[in-house]
C-alpha cells in the first residue's frame, strides 16, 4: 500500500510528457539493458579491430595518432561504467525489502536512464573509431630520447660446445612461457654482415625494411623495437666485436660492446678448464699472460686451457711465446688470437698420429658427418699406423685418438653413433696447417683448382680433396699430382670420362675415394695404381673391372652401395686385401667359386644386404656361385657380415671362435633394425635344431650383444635352452612369433640360470602365445638390473610382468609397453613370503620405478591393479568382466608404487578400470611433493574405458585449493563413465593439445575454475559426445560473481562436431576471450543456438566452417586431426623438442578443414550472431523441405 501511494505521489509532481519519459525507462528497463549489452559488445568488437590496426602500423615502424590513444583510454573508462550497471542490472538487488516479488522501480529507473545514455554514447564512439580504422598511424619519429634499453647475458664456450643450442633452447622456452612478446633469434657468423642482420630481424619482426641506408635502417629498427614492452633478441655465433648501435640494438648505458669476455670472465673461463694446473704457484702468473694473449675470446681460451691442462712450467712458457708469435696469413677473417689459440691445441697434440688424423679430417666437406669407420680405412691405406697390421687393433687406435681430439675439443659429436664433426673455424685452422706445412689441399672451387695448378702446388701436394667441386663443375683438362698419396672426389664421374686416357698421372697414390661413378670400364690409369692401399668406390655404377687385379697392393677395397651384378673373379688376385666391403649391393647376384677364397689376407668381410646366392653344401648343380665353405679357408677373418636364406646352407664348423665382430641374418627380416655397432644377430629358424647344427651358430649366439629371434617352435626356454649361463653380454633380446615358450628364464629346474641378462638393456616380445611367465623362480638381484625398455604384446597367457624381488631391481627402467595380452591381471606382483597365506596391505613394501618416463597399457582387459598381492581377492573368484566391474572396485595405481619422472602414459581398451588414482586430490594438494603419477606427467591418453567414472577424484573435504597439473597433451575418448572431464580443483594451466571424443555421458566438459586455468592451450577438439551441453559448466558461484573473464589466451583452433545434445559453448554470462582464435568448426551441433550467454571476444576469428548433416559418428571422428581408431596408442614426446611454437603460432589451417567444405564469414565480427543466423537459416531449411 506505500508503494502505491509513494507512486501517487510522484505521478502529481509532473506533466504528462515527464511522466511518460520516466515511465518509459521503467517499462524499456530489460530493453534498454539488452541494448547495452549488444553495443558494449560492438565496442569490444570495435576496440579489437581498431588495436589489430594500430598493431599492423607499430609493426611497421609507424607511430599511432594521440587522438586514436585517447580514444582507447575514453572507451576503457565507459566499459568500466557498463560493466556496473549491467552487473546491478542482473542481480537481485533491483528488488526491495528482499522480498522476491516487488521491484525496485527507483533503482530500476535509474539504471534503465544510465543504460539508455550509455547506449548513445557507446554509438557514438563506434563511428569515431570506424574513422580512425582508416587511418591510424602518422610519420614515424626516429629522433628524439630514448629511456628503454636492452639487457645483455652472455653464453661463452668453445664452438661446438652447445651455445647454440642452448641459445635456441632459450628462444624456445621463452616462446612456450610466452615471457616476451617477440623472441628473435639471428647467427651473426665469423664474417658479420650488418645489412644481413638487420634484414633477419626485420623478416622476424614481420616488418619491411624499405630503407637503402645501414644508418636508416637501423633508426627504423631501433624506432620499432622500443616499442615491444619485452622483447629477447638472441645474437648467436659472434667471434669480434660487434656494434649493436649500428645494426638498431640499441643499449641506455655504455654496454654497446659485446662478445667478447671481461678479464675476470676470461680467468673463470681459463681456470675452470686448465683445472688442478693452475694451483702451481710457478704457473700462476703464465697463466694470467695466456689468458691476456687470448684477447677474451671464448673459443681461444677454451682451446689453449684444454691444450695446457696437466702440462709443466715449460710447456706454459713455450705455450706463451708461441701465441705470441703466432698469427694467420691466409685465413680471410680469422681473429689472430683465434688462430694462435687453435694453433697452439694443434702443435701440443702428443703424436703425429694425431695430428695427421685431424689434419686428414679437413679433407671433409664443412659440416660433414665424418664415418670414423671412413678415418680407419683412409688412415690405414695412408699408412698411418707403423706396425700394426690387424684391422681390429687399428681401429681401436683411431677411436683413442678421436676420443683425444675430442676432449681437446678438436673434434665434436657427430649428429649420428660412430660419427664426428668439426667446428667450421677449427677446420678453417687445419685447413690453412694441412695446405701450408703439410702439401694438404682442400680444393673448394674450380678457380682455386686452377691457381693450384698455375702455381705448381698440386705437383708437390701428398693429399688433394676436390668433393667439393666436381659435383657441379668442369674439371680442367689433365691434372698432375706426381707426388699426392691420397685423393678424394665424391660424384666424380667427369674425372673419367675418357677411360682411353691416362687422365691422371697419379704414381704414389695410396688412398682413391670415388663417389657415383658410371664406368662400364675402369681408365687406363688404373694400372699406375701400383702403391694403392685403400680403393673406395661407393654407390658406383660398375661394369666390367678386371683392372682391380692390377691392384696388387690393395688391401681395403669399399663398393658399399654399388650397382654391381657380378663380383670380377680378378678380385681374387688380391692376396693381400684385408678388408672387402660389398653392403648394400643389392644387385649383386654372381661371385664366381674361389675368388673369396683366394683372399687369403682377408680379415673382414661385410655382405650385409647384399649377396645371398650361396651354393648349398653337397648339392650339385650351378657352380657358377660360391659356397660358405670358401668362407672357412679365411683364417685370419675376424669381423663377418652376412645374410643367409636359411640355415640348411651352412656349413659345419662355419663360424669360427675368431670372429670378434658380426651380423649374422638368417631368413626374412623385413624392414632391417638400426644398425647398434654391436655384434649381433638375426635368426628366422622354424626349429631349434637350426641353431644347434654343428655350424657353430650356438656360441655365436651366446656371444652376441643384440638377438633377433623369431620362430624356435620347439623351445620352451630361452635362457636354460640356448644359454645356460644366461647370455651375460646380450643387450638387445627381440624374441616374437613362438607357440611353444613357457618362460624366458626358468631358475626353478636349474640355479646357473639365476644370473641371467645381467647385461639386458632392451627386451621385445611378442606373439608368444603360451608364454606364462618371464621369470620363473628366484634370481639373483643384478639379472635385467640394467634394463631400459621392455615391450610386450599379444602374449595370451602372461598374468604379469615381473614379481617384486626383481622389479625392485630395475632402477634405470625408462619405457614400459604392454600391448593386447588379454589374461594380464597386474604388472608387478607381490609374491608371498614363505607359507603365508595372506599379504595385509600394510606389509606390501613400497617399490619406485626412478628412470620411468613412458608407460603404455593397452587393450588388457583383465588388467586391475599395476602392482599387487598374489592373492587378491579377484583372483580367487571366477566372474566375469560385468560381475569384477560392478562389484569389486580396484585403484590402478596407489600409494604403494611411485613414478617421480613419469612424463607419458597411456591406457586403452581396459574395462575393468574404474579408478586411476584412489585419494590423489590428497597427494597432489599436500604440502609434501606430490607421490601421485599425475604429478609431472606431461602426456596422458586414456581410450576405451568404459567403466572410469573419474580421472581426478573430486576434492575431500579437508582440501584447499588446486593443483596445478604439468599436462600439455590430453587426450580421452570413448570413456563412457565420465561425467565431466576434472573437477574444478584440477588447474591445467601447462595444457596445449586437448581433444575428447565419443564420451556420450560427459554432460560437460570443463569446470568454471579449470576452464580460466588454460591460458597456454592451443588445440582443443571435442567430438561425438551425445549427451555434451556445454563445453563450459554455468555455476557462476563457483568464481564469485558472473563478471569474471574466461580467456583462453592462446587457443587457435576449436572443434566441436557431433555434439548432439550441445547448446551453447558457455551458457553464464562471464566474459569469454580468444584473443589468437583463427579455426572454428561445427558439425552436427543441431542445438547449438549461440556460442556464449555473455561477451565473447574473437578478434581474430573471420569465418567458421560448418559441416552439414550426412556425415556419421565414425566419419566425423576420424575427420580433421583425431586419431583414427586403428591407432594403438599415442607416445607423446618425453620432451619439448618435437613441438614448434613457431609453427603453431603461424597456423594457417587445422586439419584442412576448409577445403572444400562450407564456409561461412563471421557476421558482424560476432559469433554469437553467427550462430543465431546459422541456426535460423537451418530451421527455415527444414519447413521449406516439409
Amino acid at each position: 500500500m506505500e508503494i502505491v501511494i509513494s507512486i501517487g505521489a510522484k505521478l502529481s509532481e509532473y506533466t504528462v510528457a515527464p511522466i511518460a519519459r520516466q515511465l518509459g525507462y521503467l517499462f524499456y528497463y530489460q530493453s534498454n539493458l539488452e541494448n547495452l549489452r549488444t553495443q558494449v559488445q560492438k565496442l569490444k568488437d570495435a576496440k579489437e579491430r581498431l588495436k589489430h590496426s594500430i598493431d599492423e602500423a607499430k609493426r611497421n615502424g609507424e607511430e599511432i595518432e594521440a587522438v586514436v590513444l585517447n580514444w582507447i583510454s575514453r572507451v576503457d573508462g565507459i566499459s568500466d561504467q557498463t560493466l556496473n550497471v549491467l552487473t546491478v542490472g542482473g542481480q537481485g538487488n533491483t528488488r526491495c525489502f528482499s522480498a522476491r516479488l516487488f521491484p525496485n522501480l527507483v533503482l530500476r529507473k535509474k539504471l534503465s536512464r544510465k543504460a539508455k545514455t550509455l547506449a548513445i554514447e557507446i554509438g557514438s564512439e563506434i563511428q569515431n573509431a570506424a574513422e580512425f580504422n582508416k587511418n591510424v598511424n602518422r610519420q614515424p619519429n626516429y629522433g628524439g630520447s630514448d629511456k628503454s634499453e636492452f639487457g645483455d647475458d652472455r653464453v661463452y664456450g668453445m664452438g661446438g660446445v652447445g651455445k647454440t643450442m642452448l641459445s635456441k633452447e632459450v628462444a624456445k622456452q621463452a616462446k612456450e612461457q610466452m615471457l616476451f612478446s617477440k623472441v628473435i633469434i639471428v647467427t651473426v657468423s665469423q664474417s658479420p654482415n650488418v645489412e644481413n642482420i638487420q634484414q633477419e630481424i626485420a623478416e622476424q619482426l614481420r616488418l619491411k625494411l624499405e630503407e637503402k641506408t645501414k644508418a636508416a635502417r637501423a633508426d627504423r629498427l631501433r624506432y620499432w623495437l622500443r616499442q615491444e614492452k619485452k622483447i629477447l633478441v638472441i645474437l648467436d655465433d659472434i667471434w669480434e666485436k660487434l656494434e649493436l648501435e649500428d645494426i638498431g640494438i640499441y643499449f641506455g648505458n655504455d654496454r654497446n660492446k659485446f662478445g667478447v669476455l671481461s678479464e675476470r670472465e676470461a680467468a673463470s673461463l681459463f681456470n675452470s678448464i686448465a683445472g688442478d694446473t693452475i694451483k702451481n704457484l710457478a704457473i700462476q702468473p703464465l697463466a694470467s699472460k695466456i689468458v691476456n694473449e687470448c684477447g677474451g675470446l671464448p673459443i681461444a681460451i677454451a682451446t689453449v686451457a684444454n691444450a695446457l691442462r696437466n702440462k709443466s712450467p715449460p710447456v706454459w712458457n713455450n705455450a706463451l711465446q708461441e701465441l705470441k708469435a703466432s698469427t694467420p696469413t691466409n685465413i680471410k677473417g680469422m681473429h689472430v688470437k683465434v688462430y694462435s689459440s687453435i694453433r697452439l691445441s694443434y702443435d701440443s697434440l702428443s703424436s703425429e698420429e694425431a695430428k695427421s688424423l685431424l689434419l686428414l679430417c679437413s679433407l671433409f666437406p664443412e659440416d660433414e658427418n665424418i664415418d670414423i669407420e671412413y678415418l680407419l680405412r683412409h688412415s690405414a691405406g695412408w699408412g698411418l699406423f707403423h706396425g700394426i697390421s690387424k684391422l681390429e687393433e687399428a681401429r681401436n687406435k683411431v677411436v683413442t685418438l678421436v676420443e683425444d681430439l675430442k676432449t681437446r675439443c678438436l673434434l665434436l659429436n657427430g649428429d649420428f653413433n660412430g660419427f664426428v664433426k668439426m667446428h667450421d673455424v677449427i677446420r678453417d685452422v687445419t685447413v690453412s696447417i694441412a695446405s701450408q706445412e703439410r702439401h694438404m689441399y682442400n680444393l673448394s672451387d674450380v678457380a682455386e683448382l686452377e691457381e693450384c695448378s698455375n702455381e705448381t702446388k698440386l705437383k708437390d701436394s701428398i693429399a688433394v680433396s676436390l668433393s667439393e667441386i666436381v659435383r657441379n663443375c668442369q674439371l680442367p683438362e689433365r691434372l698432375i699430382f706426381p707426388n699426392a698419396q691420397m685423393l678424394f672426389m665424391r660424384n666424380g664421374g667427369l674425372l673419367f670420362r675418357d677411360p682411353l686416357n691416362p687422365y691422371l698421372e697419379l704414381k704414389k697414390l695410396r688412398v682413391l675415394e670415388l663417389g657415383g661413378l658410371g664406368l662400364k670400364l675402369l681408365p687406363l690409369s688404373f694400372s699406375f695404381f701400383r702403391n694403392l692401399q685403400t680403393l673406395c668406390m661407393r654407390y658406383c655404377h660398375i661394369g666390367e673391372v678386371p683392372m682391380l687385379g692390377e691392384l696388387k697392393n690393395l688391401k681395403i677395397l669399399d663398393l658399399t652401395g654399388s650397382y654391381i651384378e657380378e663380383l670380377p673373379k680378378e678380385i681374387g688376385q688380391l692376396t693381400r686385401l684385408r678388408l672387402l666391403d660389398l653392403k648394400d649391393c643389392l644387385e649383386l647376384k654372381v661371385i664366381h667359386p674361389n675368388t673369396i677364397s683366394s683372399l687369403r689376407s682377408l680379415q673382414e668381410l661385410n655382405m650385409k644386404g647384399s649377396f645371398t646366392n650361396w651354393k648349398e653344401v653337397g648339392r650339385n648343380g650351378d657352380r657358377s656361385n660360391v659356397s660358405l665353405v670358401e668362407l672357412k679357408s679365411l683364417h685370419l677373418l675376424t669381423s663377418l657380415h652376412l645374410c643367409l636364406p636359411s640355415a640348411n646352407i651352412l656349413p659345419k664348423e662355419f663360424f669360427s671362435e675368431k670372429l670378434e665382430r658380426y651380423d649374422i641374418t638368417i631368413g626374412e627380416f623385413f624392414g632391417m633394425h638400426a644398425d647398434f655397432g654391436l655384434s649381433r644377430m638375426n635368426l628366422d629358424l622354424y626349429k631349434k635344431r637350426d641353431v644347434f647344427n654343428e655350424s657353430g651358430l650356438e656360441n655365436l649366439l651366446k656371444r652376441s650383444q643384440v638377438l633377433y629371434l623369431i620362430g624356435l617352435q620347439d623351445l620352451n626356454n630361452v635362457v636354460q635352452e640356448l644359454d645356460v649361463e644366461g647370455f651375460p653380454q646380450l643387450k638387445h633380446l627381440h624374441f616374437k612369433h613362438n607357440h611353444g615358450i613357457q618362460y624366458i628364464v626358468n631358475s626353478m629346474e636349474d640355479d646357473h640360470t639365476r644370473g641371467a641378462f645381467v647385461s639386458l638393456e632392451v627386451l621385445i616380445i611378442g606373439y608368444l602365445k603360451n608364454l606364462e611367465k618371464i621369470c620363473h623362480g628366484k634370481l639373483t638381484e643384478n639379472c635385467f638390473g640394467k634394463l631400459r625398455e621392455i615391450e610386450v604384446s599379444s602374449c595370451g597367457k602372461l598374468k604379469n610382468l615381473f614379481p617384486f624381488s626383481v622389479a625392485e631391481g630395475l632402477l634405470q627402467l625408462e619405457k614400459i609397453a604392454v600391448r593386447s595380452c588379454k589374461m594380464m591381471e597386474e604388472i608387478i606382483i607381490y609374491e608371498r613370503e614363505g607359507d603365508s597365506q595372506n599379504i595385509g596391505y600394510e606389509t606390501i613394501r613400497n617399490i619406485q620405478f626412478p628412470q620411468l618416463h613412458t608407460l603404455t597399457l593397452c587393450y588388457l582387459p583383465k588388467l586391475i591393479q599395476f602392482y599387487s598381492p598374489t592373492n587378491a581377492n579377484c583372483r580367487n573368484i571366477q566372474r566375469t568382466t560385468k560381475e569384477l566391474v560392478s562389484n569389486f572396485t580396484m585403484s590402478l595405481f596407489n600409494k604403494k608404487v611411485t613414478f617421480p619422472k613419469l612424463q607419458n602414459l597411456t591406457l586403452r581398451g581396459s574395462p575393468t578400470l574404474n579408478e586411476l588414482w584412489h585419494g590423489q586430490s590428497e597427494d597432489l594438494l599436500c604440502d609434501e611433493e606430490p607421490a601421485c603419477l599425475f604429478s609431472g606427467l606431461k602426456g596422458l591418453t586414456v581410450f576405451e574405458l568404459p567403466n572410469l567414472i573419474h580421472i581426478w577424484d573430486k576434492k575431500h573435504r579437508h582440501t584447499n585449493g588446486s593443483a596445478s597439473l604439468n599436462l600439455k597433451y590430453l587426450h580421452v575418448s570413448k570413456c563412457n563413465g565420465l561425467k565431466n572431464l576434472a573437477p574444478s580443483w584440477i588447474s591445467f594451466q601447462n595444457l596445449i593439445f586437448l581433444e575428447v571424443s565419443k564420451c556420450n555421458e560427459m554432460v560437460n566438459l570443463l569446470t568454471l575454475s579449470t576452464a580460466k586455468s588454460l591460458t597456454q592451450l592451443r588445440m582443443m577438439s571435442v567430438v561425438g559426445c551425445k549427451s555434451m551441453t556445454e563445453i563450459i559448466e554455468d555455476k557462476g558461484s563457483e568464481l564469485g560473481g558472473h563478471d569474471d573473464r574466461i580467456v583462453f589466451d592462446h587457443l587457435l583452433a576449436l572443434k566441436l562436431h557431433g555434439l548432439l545434445s550441445l547448446t551453447s559453448f558457455y551458457s553464464g554470462k562471464s566474459t569469454v576471450g580468444f584473443p589468437k582464435l583463427k579455426h572454428v568448426s561445427f558439425a552436427r551441433c543441431p542445438n547449438l543456438r549461440s556460442f556464449s550467454h555473455g561477451v565473447v571476444s574473437t578478434p581474430e576469428l573471420h569465418k567458421i566452417v560448418l559441416l552439414h548433416g550426412g556425415q556419421d559418428d565414425d566419419e566425423l571422428y576420424n575427420s580433421g586431426g583425431e586419431f583414427s581408431s586403428s591407432d594403438v596408442d599415442m607416445d607423446w614426446p618425453v620432451t619439448d623438442k618435437e613441438l614448434d611454437f613457431d609453427a603453431l603460432d603461424a597456423l594457417d589451417d587445422f586439419g584442412n578443414e576448409d577445403d572444400g567444405k562450407p564456409v561461412v564469414e563471421l557476421m558482424d565480427a560476432d559469433i554469437n550472431n553467427t550462430l543465431s543466423q546459422m541456426w535460423e537459416r537451418n530451421q527455415i531449411g527444414l519447413a521449406l523441405q516439409q
